[in-house]
């Protein structure tokens, strides 16, 4: 286990080195002034570079949601 470091978190680069990697995240929400964040833990399905918004990291659950994360937004986050 390691947590990635501030430059990696907001990296499309690092997050692609992660691709298929088993990872845990806290992440901003917007709009919700009791609960600012959430967290998703799962595999690293894909790394979506901003051609139409921020660059976003896609994160399939156990559940098999996936959860599409701007990287701005993310906090905090733990390669397992």
């Amino acid at each position: 286990m390691r947590r990635l470091t501030a430059a990696e978190l907001t990296s499309p680069d690092a997050w692609a080195q992660l691709l298929g990697a088993r990872v845990t995240l806290r992440y901003r929400l917007h709009g919700d002034a009791g609960h600012p964040f959430s967290e998703a833990a799962g595999v690293v399905r894909a790394v979506a570079h901003g051609e139409e918004g921020p660059d976003c990291v896609e994160i399939v659950t156990r559940r098999g949601d996936v959860r599409r994360v701007p990287l701005g937004d993310v906090v905090a986050a733990k390669a397992l």
